[in-house]
């Protein structure tokens, strides 16, 4: 019996990375039948004599669109044009690494298609997060010692619009096998899909990046509305000093978030989109109980 961690999963086939080699497995039946379904970044140990995996050891962390586990950093990319930053999206995709306890990582591609100036605008926006951002250039290989060094030993995940440059960002962390890039379609503004199967790439420096054909994003069902400010880190130092204890930061006075952005703290836009996504929940919640 080895342990290894599962790469890739198609068919029913279960590719799984044990001391240095791939090896294609099957599962025991027993998954099925307790309804467990193995996931790429699970740590499992296998029966060398069947080439089963026989048990999935326990997870940190799971995502369910693309389904992975154990994830260490969710490298949220953005492009600041072609395509325009869809911000709504990036903090839902935050607000789900917060819930399932990930790291995160603001990777700002593209940086060489616009003026220093539009970068600033976005760093902006999150750096009163404090996640740690960077500028990547894929086209002048820009940011990327720092971002090796980054994710030395972790597992990764990348997530965003489609054309933001996911592949393009992986094709240089992972010189040994060129993906295939999507061209940009102008005319609808967005990308093409063109990973087929979520798999784990094991890198040079000792991280391991995740290669995935859609991207990660929050659950509705996992999150109840009167939550969601705890897992704003901009809105932590405030959220003890409103007026009301269990302040959702919405329609009740003597607000502290309410303050901080109107004095500047945090992004106005953030701000916004955080009432859009606590209403969606409520919805949600309303829509389930009726």
């Amino acid at each position: 019996m080895e342990k290894g961690v599962i790469t890739k999963g198609v068919g029913g086939f279960y590719d799984v990375l044990i001391n240095g080699e791939i090896l294609r497995c099957r599962a025991r039946g027993i998954f099925r039948k307790d309804n467990i379904v193995p996931m790429v970044g699970d740590n499992v140990l296998v029966s060398m004599a069947d080439k089963a995996i026989i048990e999935i050891l326990p997870r940190k962390n799971q995502l369910l669109r693309p389904a992975v586990s154990n994830i260490d950093i969710l490298g949220i990319v953005i492009a600041p044009t072609h395509p325009m930053p869809d911000y709504y999206l990036v903090d839902k995709l935050m607000v789900s690494a917060e819930y399932n306890e990930v790291e995160v990582l603001l990777l700002i591609n593209k940086t060489d298609l616009v003026e220093a100036g539009t970068i600033d605008e976005i760093i902006d926006i999150y750096k009163s997060t404090d996640y740690p951002i960077m500028a990547l250039s894929c086209k002048g290989r820009i940011g990327f010692k720092k971002l090796h060094e980054t994710i030395r030993g972790k597992v990764v995940s990348l997530a965003g619009q489609s054309g933001v440059g996911k592949s393009s960002i992986i094709n240089i962390l992972y010189p040994e096998k060129q993906l295939e890039t999507g061209d940009l379609s102008y005319k609808i503004n967005r990308g093409r899909h063109t990973t087929r199967h979520t798999k784990l790439l094991s890198l040079p420096s000792g991280a391991m990046i995740v290669d995935t054909p859609g991207f990660s994003t929050m659950n509705m069902d996992e999150l109840e509305p009167q939550d969601l400010a705890y897992l704003y880190p901009d809105f932590l130092d405030y959220n003890h000093e409103c007026r009301f204890n269990g302040c959702v930061h919405d329609q009740e006075p003597g607000c502290r978030v309410k303050e901080a952005v109107s004095e500047g703290m945090i992004s106005e836009g953030r701000y916004q989109r955080y009432i859009g996504i606590l209403n969606e929940l409520r919805e949600f919640r309303r829509n389930i109980w009726g």
